[in-house]
């Protein structure tokens, strides 16, 4: 089953709706990420001499660093069950606060693509913690 490609946008990275996630994903009719396809995103990243390439657990993960901005693109592995998709996610850092936002190109049903986006802001919930923790030190 092909499925639909949702773009999504969740800013902040704290969950705050039902259990699928629906209040922290909207969907947009245009592009959150910059690109219009998950293909024209990774191509133009491999392309980028300031975007640095990793791989972890299967995942393609791309870094930036722009104007006080951190900038990780997470690309999924073939065998996920919403590939081809990706998640953006901009991390600022000021001081104790850090702030997150993060946009999806997801492959699959809404139902799935919610679920793939909680995974990622319970990722991002951690991540704000270790951040902010290191600040603190």
């Amino acid at each position: 089953m092909a499925g639909l490609c949702i773009d999504l946008f969740a800013a902040g990275a704290v969950p705050t709706g039902d259990a699928r996630g629906d209040a922290t994903a909207l969907a947009l009719t245009e592009s959150t990420i910059g690109y219009a396809t998950v293909q024209e995103a990774f191509e133009a990243l491999s392309a980028d001499p300031d975007a640095t390439q990793n791989e972890y657990e299967g995942w393609t993960i791309f870094q930036q660093k722009r104007d006080g901005k951190y900038v990780i693109w997470s690309f999924t592995p073939e065998e996920h069950p919403v590939h081809p998709s990706l998640v953006r996610r901009e991390v600022v850092k000021n001081g104790a606060e850090v702030n997150i936002t993060m946009g999806v190109l997801c492959h699959s049903s809404r139902f799935v693509c919610d679920q793939f986006i909680e995974q990622f802001n319970l990722i991002n919930q951690n991540l704000k913690r270790k951040l902010a923790n290191d600040a603190s030190s």
